[in-house]
This record gives C-alpha cells, sequence and structure tokens, in this order.
C-alpha cells in the first residue's frame, strides 16, 4: 500500500481494484494482530509467576511455563487441567471459598492470600495468591477467573531466619506501618518486654505508649501522638518531631509473679524512599540495670553532697554553739519521743518549733527543712482536728533524728574525737530524766541521797546553777539567721551578767528566748525603710535583762518595734473562732493580750518557717509557767515596743 495506484475509467476494473486493496488492508492487520498476540502470548510465558484462566471449577483454560511446573505436566497437556489438583482438601476448601466470595460480592476487584500447595517435586510450597475476574466476550463458559501465583516459599525461609535472629537478640524490635500497626516480622524479645504474645497488627500507641502514659511527662506526652503522624511525611519533619518522643520509660507490665515494673529504652529508626519515612523501625531495649546503677550513683552523689554540705555547716558553726547546741538536743529529742509516745499533739508542736529554732541558729538547714515538713503536716491535722497516724509521727520522728545523729556523727569525725559511751547518749540522758522524775516524789532527805546519784552520773543539774550569759553566742546566731530571713536589721542586747539559774532549766530558758526573739524580729520590729519614716534608727533593738531579786530572777524581753495593735488582734482572733465577735468590744486589753498567748492563735495568713502556725507565745507561756513563773506579762505600747516579762523562782 505504499503505491498509489491509477484508476482507468471502466468501472468494473476500478471494483477489482478496490476489492484487492481491502484484502491486502485485512492481512496487514491480521498480522499485526498475530505478532501482537504472538508477543503477548511470549510475555505470559516468559513471566516469572504462575499465570492462569480458568473456571470455577478451576479447569484452566489458558496457563503459562510456571503454571505447567506447578501442575507437572507439559506446556502442551496444560489446557484441562486442574488448579485445584495442586492443593490438599482444606487448601482447596479455603481457595473455592475465596473464588465465591469474589464471584459474589460485585465491589470486590481482586483477593490476595497466603496458601500453601504441593509443588512438581512434592513438596509443600508457600504461595502468595491474587485472584480477579477475567472479562471475557461470551459468558457462554460461565465466569473466568484470572489466577496469579507468587512462589514466596524463600521469602518465607527469609522471615523464619530473620525470626530466629531476631530471637537471639535481647532487643524489641518491630516495624509499624502508616497506620500505626505493628507488622510481622518482629523479635520475639518484644512480646516479652510488652508483656504481650501476639504484637502483629495491634496499634503501636495501645501496646507501647498507653501503658507507660502516666509515666510521661507532658514533653513526651506530646511526642508520644506524634510518633505515628510522621509516618507518611518527610524526614526534615520525623527529625525534628522525635526530638520530643520518650527514649527512657518505666513500663510496668504483668508476670507470673505479679506486676513488675522495668526501664525500657526505645529509640526510632525511618524506613525512608524518596525522603519520605515509609515505615518506622522501633528498638525497645531493657535498661533497668543501667537506670538502677546511674540512680544509684546519683544517689550516692547527693549523699556526699549532702556530707560536704554538712560539714561546710558544722565548720561555719562555733565551737561554744555546737557545743550547746547538741546539748539541747540531747535533751529535746528524748523529751519529743517520749511526747509522741503519749501523743501530746501541743507538746510535739511546741518541741518542734524549739528545735527548728535551735536549728535554724546553727544553720542546720536540712534538720531546719525536715522538722519544718513535719511541723506544717502536723499543724494542718491539728488545726483540722484530723487524727495523727502514730506510725506518721514515728518514721518522721526517726527521720529527722537520723539527719540530728548524721549531724552529731560528722562533727565527732571532724573533731578526731571518740564519740559515745558504752550506753548511748539518748539513752543516758533517759535516765537522767527518768531519776529526776522520781526525785520529785521522794521526801526531802531522799531528795538530797538523789541528788548525789544524779551528782555521781553527771546529771545533777538541781544542784548546779549556770550563768544565763552562756546563752549568749547562741541568741546571736538565732537573731542573725532571722535578720538574715526577714530582711531586717537588729542589735541584740543583753544586761544580765552575773544572773544565775539551775542548769536543768537553761534548755527551757532558751526556748523561751528564742521564741521571743523570733517575734520581736518577725512582728514587731519594723524595715528599714518603715523604721526611718517614722524617725527611728534603721537598726531595731532587742534588749534581754535579767536581775536578782531575792529568791526570784526577774526576766524582760524588750524590743522598740511597732507594739500591739488592738484591732489587728480582735480581727485575727475572730478569724480563727478563738473570740466571739459579740464579746470583742467588752474585752480589756490584759484580755487582748491573753488571745496571743492562746494555743492556734496566729497574726499571719500564712505559715512560713518563722512563725504563722499559733504556738510561738503559746509555747513561750507554757514554758514560763513550768519555771514556776505565774503568768507571762505583756506591756506594749504601739510604734513604742512590747516587752514580755516574768518571774522564776530560785527553788
Amino acid at each position: 500500500m505504499s503505491a498509489t495506484l491509477k484508476l482507468d475509467n471502466r468501472p468494473e476494473v476500478n471494483t477489482e481494484i478496490v476489492a484487492a486493496e481491502g484484502l491486502r488492508a485485512s492481512h496487514d492487520v491480521i498480522s499485526v494482530l498475530e505478532k501482537c498476540k504472538s508477543s503477548s502470548e511470549q510475555i505470559i510465558q516468559n513471566l516469572p509467576d504462575l499465570f492462569a484462566i480458568m473456571d470455577r471449577t478451576g479447569r484452566i483454560l489458558k496457563g503459562n511455563t510456571e503454571c505447567s511446573k506447578l501442575l507437572n505436566c507439559d506446556y502442551e497437556r496444560l489446557l484441562n487441567k486442574n488448579v485445584y489438583d495442586v492443593f490438599t482438601i482444606e487448601s482447596k476448601n479455603i481457595f473455592k471459598s475465596r473464588i465465591s466470595v469474589l464471584l459474589k460480592d460485585l465491589g470486590i476487584k481482586q483477593l490476595q492470600f497466603e496458601l500453601t500447595c504441593i509443588d512438581e517435586n512434592g513438596h509443600q510450597a508457600e504461595y502468595l495468591w491474587t485472584i480477579s475476574k477475567f472479562a471475557q466476550i461470551s459468558e457462554r463458559r460461565g465466569p473466568l477467573i484470572k489466577v496469579l501465583g507468587k512462589n514466596i516459599s524463600k521469602v518465607k525461609e527469609f522471615e523464619k531466619k530473620l525470626s530466629q535472629i531476631f530471637s537471639a537478640i535481647p532487643l524489641g524490635i518491630f516495624t509499624v506501618n502508616s497506620a500505626g500497626e505493628i507488622e510481622w516480622p518482629y523479635s520475639l524479645y518484644s512480646e516479652f518486654l510488652l508483656g504481650d504474645n501476639k504484637l502483629a497488627g495491634k496499634h503501636i500507641e495501645k501496646v507501647l505508649f498507653e501503658p507507660i502514659w502516666d509515666n510521661l511527662d507532658p514533653i513526651e506526652r506530646t511526642g508520644a501522638m506524634q510518633v505515628v503522624d510522621c509516618i507518611g511525611g518527610d524526614t526534615l519533619w520525623f527529625d525534628l518531631a522525635k526530638l520530643h518522643f520518650p527514649r527512657e520509660v518505666k513500663y510496668t507490665r504483668q508476670t507470673p509473679d505479679g506486676l513488675k515494673s522495668i526501664w525500657i529504652g526505645i529509640t526510632y529508626h525511618p524506613i525512608t524512599h524518596e525522603n519520605i519515612v515509609e515505615k518506622l523501625m522501633i528498638v525497645l531495649e531493657d535498661r533497668t540495670e543501667v537506670v538502677e546503677a546511674r540512680r544509684a550513683l546519683e544517689m550516692q552523689r547527693e549523699i556526699e553532697n549532702s556530707k560536704v554540705k554538712k560539714i561546710l555547716e558544722i565548720q561555719g558553726c562555733s565551737g561554744s554553739l555546737l557545743e550547746v547546741t547538741f546539748s539541747d538536743f540531747e535533751e529535746l529529742f528524748p523529751r519529743l519521743k517520749r511526747e509522741i509516745d503519749s501523743r501530746d499533739m501541743d507538746k510535739i508542736a511546741r518541741s518542734l518549733h524549739a528545735i527548728k529554732g535551735i536549728a535554724r541558729t546553727a544553720r542546720f538547714s536540712d534538720l531546719e527543712h525536715d522538722v519544718h515538713q513535719m511541723e506544717d503536716t502536723l499543724m494542718d491535722h491539728i488545726n483540722q482536728k484530723k487524727p495523727v497516724d502514730a506510725t506518721w509521727l514515728n518514721e518522721n520522728f526517726d527521720r529527722i533524728r537520723k539527719e540530728w545523729v548524721d549531724m552529731k556523727s560528722l562533727c565527732f569525725a571532724l573533731s578526731g574525737k571518740q564519740h559515745g559511751l558504752h550506753i548511748s547518749q539518748e539513752d543516758f540522758s533517759v535516765a537522767i530524766h527518768e531519776l529526776s522524775d522520781l526525785r520529785r516524789k521522794l521526801d526531802d532527805p531522799g531528795k538530797r541521797q538523789a541528788d548525789k546519784i544524779l551528782e555521781r552520773l553527771g546529771g545533777g543539774n538541781f544542784a548546779k546553777t549556770k550563768d544565763l550569759s552562756t546563752l549568749e553566742p547562741k541568741l546571736i546566731h538565732q537573731k542573725d539567721a532571722t535578720c538574715q530571713a526577714l530582711g531586717k536589721q537588729v542589735e541584740l542586747e543583753f544586761e544580765w551578767a552575773g544572773v544565775q539559774v539551775i542548769q536543768n532549766e537553761m534548755l527551757t530558758f532558751t526556748e523561751i528566748f528564742l521564741h521571743l526573739i523570733n517575734n520581736a524580729i518577725d512582728h514587731g520590729i519594723e524595715i528599714p525603710e518603715e523604721r526611718e519614716k517614722l524617725g527611728k534608727p534603721a537598726h531595731g533593738r532587742i534588749k534581754i535583762k535579767a536581775i536578782t531579786q531575792g529568791n526570784r530572777v526577774h526576766v524582760e524581753v524588750t524590743d522598740d518595734g511597732a507594739g500591739i495593735n488592738r484591732e489587728k488582734v480582735i480581727r485575727a482572733a475572730i478569724k480563727r473562732e478563738l473570740l466571739d465577735p459579740v464579746d470583742a468590744p467588752s474585752l480589756s486589753l490584759d484580755q487582748v493580750y491573753d488571745l496571743l498567748m492562746r494555743p492556734g492563735f496566729s497574726s499571719r495568713d500564712e505559715a512560713t518557717s518563722i512563725s504563722g502556725r499559733g504556738i510561738g507565745l503559746d509555747s513561750v507561756s507554757e514554758a514560763v509557767r513550768s519555771l514556776g513563773a505565774k503568768k507571762l506579762e505583756i506591756t506594749s505600747e504601739e510604734h513604742k515596743g512590747t516587752t514580755f516579762s516574768f518571774d522564776v523562782p530560785l527553788t
């Protein structure tokens, strides 16, 4: 048809020529179709996978070489062979059921499934089958099915070997697809770590992140929610987001021995294609031993740092102050234990307040902090009239006592002295206290005999006296610590040279003075700027005076602060339900001052480490009475100052 024929004028001749041209064109078309068919046949024959066209009974109408190999026959004899011949009865029934589903559901284009068959050598082979409907011109033969089969035995063998390798590795390794589901294969150790023996197909959030959710901080929770979202995104976004992914978490799982917590390390490795994260490989590692070892090291460092801190605090404290501090604690801690055993909450609160004040004076910060915490909780229970658990009291007492014993042991270690006798100092102090209690029940001759015994034991403080001036270093330290905490400036003066009291009462005097100094600085002395506006010196002034008057000692503690505001005291008492508002107008000044010494009274809305718990002046009043004084007297003038005074018998 490459040349154009010239037609003559005869009609019959032209008709023959046109017919010849049509025949040649049809021949060419048929030739092209034959070539296409031959090419298609060749492509089908050379397919590396099985190809077949079959009816629903399994009879083969068309197939390729791989199909004939599986059926163990020559290619020329393939037609009319049956695909079902390569299956066991169970597998044949499964294959037939898949075909039924395909033909019944018009919405299904194809089905894919794995099914074992018998290969040409009589061995079982794993195949991945894909079946779909085959479009045909005539429905005379009924519906036809196109079958593709891929031998995946080697892949399965590889997966098996990979699984065996995974099983030998003490790591949890698995991949997560774009739907957030865990895929097979994965290491069996993953099941052990996550406490789940069927991970395939389960969502990563369900098996990994939900059980650890409460153990994650807010940033890690945000990261956990972004893990699956990063699959399908670019690698840059993944690199930014993974900074927030959980890396080391506490995981609690069920074991035959009950619930067990372990620490799991998590790393995330993107599986990418063309800069897109298609899947995510997650590696889990049991880091329990590593974390516990690290925490033990951190704890040891904390202990060492705490020890260094204690040493520095001891070295910053004068020898005389250390001596009186430890002497006071030797009496206070046994006293506190007796009060805890008797469940006397008010006395426990006062003893804790005294221990805290002495610890602050010596600048033993850890002891002060621990006592403050115990005092906080105790006062909350007292104010809310809630019962206090005896176990809690004893555990906290043991905690603060251990802190004090550690300080004492360090102090003796630094001094190079041997600490302690065959009987512990605390037990010795308790024994002295019990002898002292026994002495009170004896007649005069018995008391004199008891005094001699106590004297030999070094506890005869009833026969010994001591100058009040020995308290000065401790009180000055207390004043400095409180001023530093409150940002105030105060000068402390003493006028008590030569005044002596019974040595056994020195601790009680210490408590009284510590409380009154704190009270004056916190509530009485104004800040420097306010004092200057009032025409006062920037430095406040507290004076402690004691004089001997016959068989009594008269004591006064005076400050030049703001004085006591009657209305403020009344408002605070009403707020704390210590005073009926109806009675307020008729109160005398002395009655207003008496409110200050009521248990639970405080003018502070919130407690601090220094005041606000309502046990300051209440504690002082109780201590004054324990010395034999009738009452703690108060005189005050607004903007001028306040004086607390009492008389103690010298008996």
